[in-house]
């Protein structure tokens, strides 16, 4: 009986598989005769770590449960009896792997389990970078009607990124050409290119410049810096994810030196004048009040 009320407990919780309207997880279904596994990651430093991978497999090296540790780096899943093994992967961490013994009925509680930052994802070296505009992408996702998502991107850009001695001492500039931007149907990016939105014959460039970088832990940055549209210029916060740094040798590449990261962010339309709206018989915004904002970066040492 306990065991069953610390299963409804967890199973509420967001670092659980979400359950399929027949009651079971929706990618491992859980058996009568489980066995319940539970943990709490923290890093080097003792910080608890959210949204760490758990997978737990078993003789056959087959998935019988995973889920993501949650907010207080919790996790907890219900796989069969047996011996498995249970692995935690997150980015800039070394992965954790242990065995676990799992029996029918039972709670099997690993505790505080400690991983170790990845000493092979070392910070850029010092110099200026320029975008690849080959293998970057800056892409947008916007809300239209609360049924769909618009998604489009910026075709023509320009980037650098200046790394200094100490990295969090680093700027990052970028420049997007307004008419430029995409979303694959030319009506709506003509009403895009229009006064309504961005207004591109008086305002023909998006600018980012950054004015900080704080590391938040391992391969997790936070940029913090200001966009101005439309001739409007607002804070904004990126969360950033720096994938490393390679030398490539081959066709088209010539021993450059590059590095890679994955960043988004909020932005509220109405920061920047941005207010054109209409709305639905039944009062539904034809889009939304917020857009979001992708960037996948590769740059190259200059």
């Amino acid at each position: 009986m306990v065991l069953a009320k610390l299963r409804r407990r967890l199973s509420a919780s967001p670092g659980t598989p979400a359950r399929s309207p027949r009651g079971g997880f929706s990618l491992h279904p859980t058996p009568l005769d489980s066995g319940l596994v539970s943990g709490q990651v923290h890093d080097e430093r003792g910080s608890l770590l959210p949204e760490v991978s758990v997978t737990i497999v078993d003789r056959l090296n087959q998935v019988i449960g995973e889920t993501k540790t949650d907010s207080y780096g919790g996790f907890a899943v219900s796989v069969a009896p047996g011996t498995h093994k249970l692995s935690l992967t997150a980015g800039g961490y070394r992965r954790y792997s242990t065995r676990v013994q799992v029996q029918v009925n039972q709670h099997s509680p690993l505790g505080s389990i400690g991983v170790e930052p990845d000493d092979s994802l070392q910070l850029p070296q010092p110099g200026r970078y320029r975008f690849d505009p080959y293998h970057t992408e800056i892409r947008f996702v916007a809300q239209h009607i609360g049924l769909s998502k618009i998604h489009g991107e910026f075709r023509r850009f320009d980037g650098v990124i200046d790394v200094a001695p100490r990295f969090e001492d680093s700027r990052i500039e970028v420049v997007m050409e307004a008419d430029s931007i995409d979303t694959g149907v030319k009506m709506r990016d003509d009403h895009l290119r229009s006064a309504d939105f961005l207004d591109v014959e008086s305002h023909p460039q998006l600018h980012f410049r950054s004015n900080r970088l704080t590391h938040v832990r391992a391969d997790r940055w936070k940029v913090s810096g200001a966009l101005t549209l439309r001739g409007t210029t607002s804070p904004v916060e990126l969360a950033a994810v720096y994938l490393g740094q390679r030398t490539f040798q081959g066709p088209g590449f010539d021993g450059d030196l590059r590095v890679a990261c994955d960043a988004t962010a909020t932005l509220r339309r109405e920061d920047y004048s941005v207010n054109w709206q209409a709305t639905l018989a039944k009062g539904i915004a034809v889009v939304g009040p917020t857009v979001s904002i992708e960037l996948g970066v590769q740059a190259v040492m200059v």
